[in-house]
């Protein structure tokens, strides 16, 4: 779990709390992001083999998205 304070110059305080890599099942993984900015995400992803992965996820700001991962 990662949690971010950011307190800008005009005063604006910004929090975040964020998850990736969360065990669902063997090989599905999920993640999720939240702020005060009203903004979230929540997202899967379904390990392939050891080197790929197919992930979709969606954002408050830009949507539904897919993608494939390679890790080496």
């Amino acid at each position: 779990v990662r949690f971010q304070a950011e307190v800008f110059t005009d005063g604006i305080v910004r929090l975040q709390l964020m998850r990736e890599d969360i065990p669902v099942a063997k090989k599905l993984r999920a993640a999720f992001m939240v702020n005060t900015d009203t903004e979230y995400m929540v997202g899967l992803n379904y390990i392939l083999g050891r080197y790929f992965s197919i992930r979709t996820h969606y954002d408050s700001d830009m949507g539904f998205g897919a993608g494939v991962t390679f890790s080496y």
